[in-house]
């Protein structure tokens, strides 16, 4: 499993995670505003009221809340639920909380969002009743452990901030129960500054050295992920260390496969000998993951593609060899020959796709993705994927017709601005200088947030990023007057607004200063 994480793009793999999908599934959720009906596919039987009644009903009988961030088009989030969400093991499990479904378009979701610092799809916090998060929950993990962190987290609802501050105050004191929440932790889930990447991975790995009493996979565990957020001086000798024990390996690659290019360049300085040792470990590694029967084809195919990324680096500019290319595609044909009802197709595409970029076959995956935009019930979430593949190909008019169409067809408030942030960001990269068009878009995503509580949590990001777009894209101000329009045309909206929205400081301060 994958996360959408905090944007969409081809290819995603965010750190240890899973996020984002959907297909054909109409889940029940408990609504910020509304109550809900029964319980969905997955079988939990999730709470049917607002979020706020749900914490009232955990305090009365004394419960941890369950809470599930999902959106409709996002293919991870029905891949959690296809491959976690159905066990039995952890369905019985979410009975000893109050299970609360959430999706991001519902009214007032974005504000929960922002309440409880959730940004990427999908989400699974644990908080008390009295809204402290005990931890969230990230994907990609053997299966069989959701259910265990499930009982980890009832039987010790200390918050994740008071465990922190015992790490930064204490960390000799920190408990092994503590400690495997750390390890376990889906640090992922977040849009950290690269400033707060240094200082979690510097916490993280002093965790690692710290927790005598936890396991030598949770401590392996704390120091790959603690080299996913910032790099130090022995990075490397760790990872390597660790990946070379098949048992601890085999147990963390969800966790490795959030290493990114920057390491394994750090990697290939060690020289050939440390760089041969490496690729060798990582390839047995990835195997082992990609013919383990417990793990899903999406996860195994996941796999395979890291294991390729890794390869091409090490490689470069040599092709791959066509034996890992040829096995490659039979994997990725036999998955797909296998009928999977929706929710495991979503996030089969996505691994599939993700291969083919390894194989740089633009063939095949604009196939694969034009084939996903016929049956899927979300299809613009596809449309994206061939806009930028499209653009990587220069197809510029392809590639924004792609872009236009997702924004068009999307559905949901907040998924709406975030599709509309996305076509008009292809604007700015392929078209800067057609200022009208990039001006008649804007007032239309701009006119996605017109409403109370709308620029909150992940709306409230990419509005944000898009701030800096536009500014970089009128940095020698030949296009002043176009930033001065739009900024009149949020600050119509902003002026709707009620006092004591949270996102009214956002709203005022987006392009604030310009031109």
């Amino acid at each position: 499993m994958r996360f959408e994480h905090l944007h969409i793009g081809r290819h995603l793999l965010p750190a240890m995670g899973v996020i984002c999908t959907l297909l054909a599934m109409t889940p029940v959720r408990a609504s910020a505003d509304a109550p809900t009906g029964d319980a969905d596919a997955s079988g939990i039987a999730w709470y049917p009221g607002d979020v706020a009644s749900a914490f009232k009903v955990a305090a009365r009988d004394n419960k941890p809340v369950f809470l599930y961030w999902g959106a409709k088009w996002c293919p991870p989030c029905q891949q959690l639920k296809s491959s976690v969400f159905l066990r039995s093991d952890f369905i019985a499990k979410t009975r000893q909380f109050v299970a609360v479904y959430l999706d991001g378009d519902d009214p007032g979701a974005q504000k929960w969002g922002e309440t409880f610092h959730v940004l990427g799809y999908p989400t699974v916090v644990i908080l008390r009743s009295d809204r402290r998060e005990v931890t969230r929950l990230s994907g990609g993990m053997d299966l069989s452990l959701y259910a265990d962190l499930l009982d980890v987290a009832q039987s010790d609802i200390t918050p994740i901030a008071d465990v922190m501050a015992t790490l930064s105050a204490r960390p000799a004191t920190l408990k092994p129960v503590e400690c495997q929440r750390l390890a376990y932790y889906g640090w992922e889930l977040a849009d950290y500054s690269p400033e707060q990447r240094i200082k979690l991975g510097a916490a993280l790995a002093i965790a690692a050295g710290n927790c005598a009493g936890a396991s030598a996979v949770e401590r392996a565990r704390l120091k790959v992920i603690a080299t996913s957020l910032s790099m130090s001086d022995n990075s490397v000798a760790q990872v390597s260390v660790i990946l070379a024990d098949p048992a601890i390996a085999a147990a963390l690659v969800d966790a490795l496969e959030g290493l990114d290019a920057a390491f394994f360049a750090k990697v290939m300085a060690q020289g050939p000998a440390a760089s041969d040792s490496f690729r060798r470990n990582w390839e047995r590694t990835m195997d082992a993951a990609a013919n383990d029967p417990h793990r899903i084809d999406a996860d195994q195919l996941y796999a395979i593609g890291t294991k390729l990324q890794l390869i091409k680096q090490f490689s470069a500019p040599a092709p791959l060899p066509d034996a890992l290319v040829e096995d490659a595609r039979r994997r990725v044909a036999a998955s797909l020959a296998k009928k999977s009802d929706p929710y495991v197709r979503g996030g089969l595409v996505n691994a599939v796709s993700y291969v083919y970029a390894q194989l740089d076959d633009d063939t095949a995956e604009g196939a694969l993705l034009r084939g996903e935009v016929l049956t899927s019930q979300t299809p613009y979430y596809y449309m994206v994927d061939l806009g930028e593949l499209e653009e990587k190909l220069g197809h510029t008019p392809e590639a924004l017709g792609w872009f236009e169409r997702a924004y068009r067809e999307s559905l949901g408030t907040a998924t709406r601005f975030q599709w509309g942030d996305m076509y008009l960001s292809a604007l700015l990269r392929m078209t800067p200088t057609d200022r009208k068009h990039i001006r008649e878009v804007a007032a239309a995503v701009i006119g996605d947030l017109d409403g109370p509580n709308r620029i909150l949590a992940r709306t409230r990001m990419h509005l944000e990023k898009l701030d800096g777009r536009l500014r970089i894209w009128d940095a020698d101000h030949t296009y002043d007057v176009d930033l001065r329009e739009i900024r009149k045309r949020m600050q119509g909206v902003c002026a709707k607004l009620p006092g004591q929205d949270a996102g009214l400081a956002s709203c005022r301060n987006f392009l604030a200063g310009a031109a």
